[in-house]
């Protein structure tokens, strides 16, 4: 019998691994569910960004996305979560400037670093804070409520939905520019915090828009100004702190899409894919806009410079402020 040449059998050979390795290598990412960790309760902004993200992710990349509520240690026990997960992109995690930036101004301690940790994927929005005040307060500007606070005996209280996030460190903000006497009252969350401002235990609050739309549009609250650097479109008559007289007032909380290190770059290619599809999609957009937010859908790069911009700009005003959180 007639031996097989022997380049003959050296493609064979290389045929053959090359099927092997065809058959071994993974497959096209997504080829499973995506679990999508929110590090806050269900019904905040975090939240209902979320689950509108989510929702499509899901059309986009063609698989089921899960939304998980994993709350505590102001969004970063969700962060940490997504920071120990496996980087193949079925873990991702959205976040606020909170777990993302602020958080490193007030902890002392934090099990994972935002710029090393983490693979920044995309901004999703950002909102303003708003300032909003009992109806039954005299006030119906700024100046006008800064001067009722001037006069009231003890000062006044002005609440926030945890210490050391950004409604208080806004409020903070507030209270160092207008040099008053206010205390801070904190609460666990938006909803006892508007709560509270309703029954008239404090006087005012700086609240995430898409939160207090709902109380300012059925007259519950009175909205005197928003922190963004413009108008917001759904309360067009409100003024910015800059127009009311606050100068260097502006503070936007914002959202943000992120994984975990290291990620495998097919996932970020096809992530990355599926938000610029969305920059395209106005149902999408019109829906962020109908929450108080402004759709802001970038690319990776853009969010890191954000989250380190962020990062610098806050421990001097709370170390001023004495802000601690364990």
């Amino acid at each position: 019998m007639k031996g097989i040449p022997l380049g003959k059998t050296l493609l064979g050979l290389a045929l053959s691994i090359l099927a092997a390795g065809a058959t071994a290598a993974p497959p096209d990412y997504p080829s499973k569910p995506i679990r999508l960790l929110v590090g806050y309760p269900p019904g905040g902004t975090t939240d209902l960004l979320a689950r509108a993200l989510g929702q499509q992710l899901m059309q986009a990349l063609k698989q089921p996305v899960a939304v998980e509520n994993k709350p505590g240690a102001g969004g970063g026990l969700g962060a940490n979560q997504v920071a120990r997960a496996e980087p193949d992109g079925y873990t991702l995690g959205v976040g606020s400037a909170g777990n993302l930036a602020l958080n490193y101004a007030t902890y002392a301690n934090i099990p994972y670093d935002s710029q090393k940790d983490l693979t920044a994927l995309s901004l999703v929005a950002s909102v303003p804070n708003v300032l909003v005040v009992n109806p039954a307060t005299p006030a119906k500007t700024v100046p006008e409520l800064i001067a009722y606070l001037k006069n009231k005996k003890g000062g006044g209280f002005f609440a926030s939905t945890g210490t050391g996030n950004g409604p208080h460190l806004t409020g903070e903000l507030f209270k160092a520019r207008t040099s008053l006497n206010l205390t801070h009252v904190p609460y666990q969350g938006g909803a006892p915090a508007i709560t509270a401002l309703l029954g008239g235990e404090v006087d005012l609050l700086f609240d995430n828009l898409p939160s207090a739309l709902p109380f300012i549009q059925s007259g519950k609250l009175r909205a005197l100004a928003v922190t963004s650097a413009h108008r917001a479109a759904i309360l067009p008559d409100v003024q910015t702190m800059q127009e009311a007289g606050i100068d260097n007032f502006q503070v936007d909380a914002w959202f943000a899409l992120f994984g975990p290190a290291a990620m495998d770059p097919a996932a970020v290619a096809e992530i990355g894919a599926a938000i610029r599809g969305m920059s395209g999609n106005t149902a999408f957009l019109d829906a962020l806009k109908n929450m108080g937010t402004v759709p802001e859908l970038t690319d990776g790069a853009a969010l890191s410079k954000l989250i380190a911009m962020e990062r610098q700009r806050w421990p001097a005003l709370v170390k001023q402020a004495g802000i601690k959180r364990e």
